[in-house]
């Protein structure tokens, strides 16, 4: 008979001591770690490229929020921190202290090396605590795949990106994947 996986509190993953070379992340009081090592440039390139865009794209004064590898605390067990997320609603507190509370409408994630089953598990805990698109970068495959309320859209290399929640926000995929 499998044990259930041990849960744990995000206060309780905040005091475990730091591993030199790797990444975590809470999800649903589960940790979940990754060897930086996993990391591939063409991760951080296209990151670097969408979260440049999004930024730009957001104006002075900035009509949202962009942030890069934030941690989020959706829940008492969700401690999670995408590649890339668009806050257009909520105004953090810049006094506060902690993780950001707020909900993003936008998660970004780049597959580097996440298994499908474990980035699936992650589209829908974003899903369940309220964000609206989750865009997931296939960068061997040159797509993007978009999780929102009315189902999944398929952006391949020759489409551009838009979000209805990103009125007039267009990135054409040919020069995110160049």
């Amino acid at each position: 008979m499998a044990s259930a996986a041990l849960k744990i509190s995000v206060a309780e993953f905040v005091a475990l001591p730091e591993v030199d070379g790797i990444k975590r992340e809470l999800v649903n009081g589960e940790i979940w770690e990754e060897p930086l090592s996993n990391a591939h440039q063409s991760h951080e390139i296209l990151k670097g490229r969408i979260l440049q865009c999004l930024a730009y794209f957001a104006g002075r004064p900035a009509r949202y929020l962009v942030f890069s590898e934030s941690a989020y605390q959706f829940a008492e067990d969700d401690l999670m921190s995408p590649d890339v997320s668009v806050v257009i609603e909520a105004r953090p507190d810049l006094r506060a202290e902690g993780f950001l509370t707020c909900i993003p409408e936008i998660a970004v994630e780049v597959v580097s090396a996440e298994s499908a089953k474990r980035l699936f598990h992650k589209v829908k805990t974003y899903q369940a605590h309220g964000i609206k698109e989750v865009w997931i970068v296939l960068p061997q495959e040159a797509e993007i795949l978009i999780y929102a309320p009315t189902g999944i859209s398929e952006l391949r290399r020759k489409d551009t990106l838009t979000s209805p929640l990103l009125p007039g926000f267009s990135y054409p995929l040919e020069e995110l994947f160049s």
